[in-house]
């Protein structure tokens, strides 16, 4: 998932209510710069490509659905993976499993697509 991918998708999530604490460090989310040096930024949207992040989106998703078995699975054909979706529910996505827990938790809260 690219930079401008994973900022649409956090911003939409935190439109569906997702819970977001700002990451572990000082209350921010860090990013590492493209340029290798090592440097941090502060960025102002969850950043699903962190596993805890992704995980923690996966649990209030659980939370907001009353269901804590709730998993996602991918969407298989001969040629791979082309989506996935929450199981349990009816959401789904062209794109990658955060895409699908971000779909699963607007049809739980009740919000619609802008």
């Amino acid at each position: 998932m690219d930079d401008e991918t994973a900022k649409e998708l956090g911003l939409r999530a935190l439109a569906a209510g997702f819970e977001w604490a700002g990451g572990a460090v000082d209350g921010r989310t860090r990013e590492r710069y493209e340029d290798g040096d090592g440097a941090w930024v502060v960025s102002k949207w969850p950043d699903f490509r962190d596993p805890a992040t992704l995980g923690v989106l996966l649990a209030q998703v659980r939370e907001a659905w009353g269901c804590d078995w709730l998993t996602c699975q991918p969407l298989l054909t001969e040629g791979g993976v082309h989506g996935w979706r929450a199981v349990g529910t009816s959401a789904q996505s062209d794109h990658t499993e955060a895409h699908a827990l971000v779909a699963a938790l607007k049809a739980a809260k009740g919000v619609g697509d802008e």
